[in-house]
This record gives C-alpha cells, sequence and structure tokens, in this order.
C-alpha cells in the first residue's frame, strides 16, 4: 500500500506540473491557433487558464460533449469522454460560475488527470503479476510519459491506459469475464481495444485448446468488442437510415473506417510520403525502444517463437507472452496504417514499452553498468523528460506535433 501511495502520489504531482506549465506557457507566448479562444470564448480567468487544454483532438471531443456528433468526421473520435464530461458538466460541476463548454472542458481534464494518478497504480499491480522486479520504475517510466500534455488534457489517452491495465490485470488473474467487459468500455472509448480479444484467443484457443475454451473466447472477444460496435451502430442509424453516404452500402458499412480514410487520411502506406520524413523522425524513440525490446524479449524469454506452445514453456512466461505479440502487432499497424507520429501517445496503453524501459533504467543507473548501458539509459531518460517539457510548450502553443 506505501508503495501504491507513493505512486499515485508521483503521478498526481507529474500531472500538477504538466498542466501548470501548460498554462503559464500559454499565458506567457499566447496562441499560434485561434480555433480554441473562437470555440471556448473565455469569459472568465479559469476558462482563460482552462483554454491552454483546448487543442487538436480535445476541440473535438469538447465540442461533441456540448453538441453531440453533428458532422461525419467527428466519428473518428469516440463518445466516452465527451458523455461522461458532460456529465459532470450537468451534475458536480454545475455550480461553478463558468460556461456549459467551459464545464464540459474542465470535466474532461479532470476525468484524463484523475484516470492518468490511477493508471499509474494499476500499471504497478499488472506489472507485479507478470514481471515485479520491474513494477515500481515501471509506473515511473508511465508518470513521465513523453506525450504529457495529451495525457492532462481533455484526451483519450489516460481513460484508455487506465481501462487497458485494469483489463489485462484482471486477465493476468483469470478473470476473462471481468477484463472483457472493462475493454468492452475501452472499445467506446478507442476502436484498437478490440485487439485485445486475441488475449482471449491466445489463452483459450491456442494454450488450452478445447472446444468450450473457444466458446468463451468468441464470447469475450464479441463483448470486448461490444463497445466499438455500439458506437458504429449510432453512426449507421445517423447518417443512413436517412441518408446514403458511399460507406452506407459496404458489405461491412464501418463509419470509423470511412472517415479515418476520407477524412484524416489513414490508410496502408498512405502517410509513406517525402513530406512525412520528419514525423517518422519524430517518432522513431518509441519505434526504436519498442524495436529493442521485442529484440530483448525474443531473445530471453523461452517460447518466444513458438507462441509458448511447448510443453516447457514456464506459466509466467505464458502470461508475458500475449503481451509482447500485441506490442509487435501494434508497431506493424502504427508504422503502416496510421499518421506515425501518433505512435508516441497510441503506445501510452502499452506495458511493454514501460517494461523495456525500467530495464534499461535500471541496468543503466546500477553501480556496475558498463559505459553502453549508461548512455542508454541516460538517453531514453533525456527523451522521456525533455520531449514532455518542449511538448507541453508547444501544446500549450497550439504548436505540432498532434
Amino acid at each position: 500500500m506505501k508503495t501504491l501511495h507513493r505512486i499515485h502520489s508521483f503521478a498526481a504531482a507529474t500531472r500538477v506540473i504538466t498542466v501548470g506549465v501548460g498554462i503559464l506557457s500559454y499565458l506567457a507566448t499566447g496562441s499560434y491557433d485561434s480555433s480554441a479562444e473562437i470555440q471556448l470564448a473565455p469569459s472568465s480567468w479559469a476558462e482563460h487558464c482552462l483554454v491552454s487544454l483546448l487543442r487538436w483532438d480535445a476541440l473535438y471531443f469538447n465540442h461533441i460533449g456540448q453538441h453531440g456528433y453533428v458532422y461525419e468526421q467527428e466519428h473518428a473520435f469516440f463518445p466516452g469522454i465527451p458523455l461522461l464530461a458532460r456529465m459532470l458538466a450537468k451534475t458536480v460541476l454545475l455550480p461553478l460560475p463558468m460556461q456549459e463548454q467551459g464545464r464540459i472542458l474542465l470535466g474532461g481534464v479532470l476525468i484524463a488527470n484523475v484516470c492518468f494518478v490511477l493508471a499509474a497504480g494499476m500499471l504497478y499491480r499488472l506489472t507485479s503479476a507478470i514481471q515485479p522486479r520491474l513494477a515500481f520504475v515501471s509506473a515511473i517510466a508511465f508518470c513521465l510519459s513523453p506525450p504529457a500534455m495529451f495525457m492532462s488534457s481533455m484526451y483519450m489517452e489516460s481513460p484508455f491506459a487506465l481501462l487497458s491495465f485494469t483489463g489485462m490485470w484482471l486477465y493476468t488473474q483469470n478473470k476473462y469475464l471481468l477484463a472483457a467487459l472493462i475493454w468492452c468500455f475501452a472499445s467506446a472509448i478507442r476502436s484498437n481495444a478490440i485487439v485485445y480479444a486475441g488475449f482471449f484467443i491466445y489463452d483459450l484457443v491456442l494454450q488450452k485448446r478445447s472446444l468450450i475454451g473457444m466458446m468463451r473466447a468468441i464470447l469475450y472477444s464479441m463483448i470486448t468488442m461490444g463497445g466499438f460496435a455500439m458506437v458504429q451502430y449510432f453512426g449507421y442509424h445517423q447518417f443512413c437510415a436517412t441518408g446514403d453516404r458511399p460507406w452506407c452500402n459496404k458489405t461491412l458499412p464501418l463509419l470509423y473506417s470511412f472517415v479515418q480514410k476520407y477524412y484524416w487520411n489513414n490508410g496502408f502506406l498512405a502517410y509513406y510520403e517525402i513530406k512525412q520524413i520528419p514525423n517518422f523522425l519524430l517518432a522513431m524513440p518509441i519505434i526504436s525502444l519498442t524495436i529493442k525490446g521485442l529484440w530483448h524479449y525474443a531473445q530471453s524469454v523461452n517460447g518466444f517463437y513458438t507462441l509458448g506452445l511447448g510443453q516447457n514453456t514456464p506459466a509466467d512466461t505464458k502470461k508475458l507472452l500475449p503481451f509482447l505479440y500485441l506490442w509487435g502487432f501494434l508497431l506493424a499497424y502504427a508504422t503502416t496504417c496510421m499518421h506515425v507520429q501518433v505512435i508516441i501517445r497510441f503506445f501510452t496503453s502499452l506495458p511493454p514499452l514501460y517494461w523495456i524501459t525500467a530495464q534499461i533504467w535500471m541496468d543503466g543507473f546500477k553501480k556496475s553498468a558498463s559505459n553502453q548501458q549508461q548512455w542508454l539509459a541516460q538517453g531514453v531518460l533525456s527523451y522521456y523528460v525533455l520531449y514532455g517539457l518542449v511538448g507541453i510548450v508547444l501544446f500549450a502553443a497550439f504548436l505540432p506535433p498532434a
């Protein structure tokens, strides 16, 4: 309990610093883009400070929270956070002398920061169940996540990380139904939660290899995807019941897939253009860290190349392997089908990223560390801290990266 308290306290301190630096930076330098000021139209000192957190995707989430889904392209942003923020604005935050959109933004910011603190503790519990030696340092690494301001504004990263880690911890405790229910909520916040169905397929189909296991895996997978399915049904009902959009007549009419490709230019190798080279360079530290981590585990974990199906594969390894396969799969997906710089915040909900970071720091900062280990540990720590600080200032000024 003392360790959890230390982690929660450190996580809360990093959020106070992040938001504080962001607000001070905005008050000192202003904003490059006036979209946030136009949407929020701050009428009080509190709202003027809050506007520093209304950037990029947060503009969409705040608009959805106030008006619902008005435009088709808004369906790239899932309703979980806007709905919760709106509920807070209509109840707990209602007495505050602020406009509705200001209270919705404040609600979203509070949700993000509370979820961040809880997520740090949940990552500690999850890691304690799989790699206990790395648990504390992994949680500290999460608290220093490079996309600091995105984790503290009205974004889905922190709530999604909390739901992801919670479901993963329940999975390690063999509480599959509860894990599926948690991930169902996660898939109503961000679409990539549907890949968590792979945990059930790995454990109940590949490992147990029974008909009952297969049926349970199908059931839990359907529950996991339920949140995503409900969001897609809402979009279909909104646009296809009274209109005829081009995606409505597809065999699988997924509004989310259409919006991502048509409005945001996401798709296989769609981002592979000369002009995007700076964004690939921006993403390279996380990509490199992931490749190093996968290589480290491939060399050190028995059963990595055989899916852990061998009879001699230890039980703790079987718990670890699906996390590594998920990490590798999402690396391939992020580098080929997404705006690649988004990987920096896309990976904030992946525990192995913090595990390899913790391993590097623990190896590099011990007395017997080699020069190479020391340089690597210092380099990774510097990246985490410096990218986070610079990112706060750029975010507050409404400047890339987004």
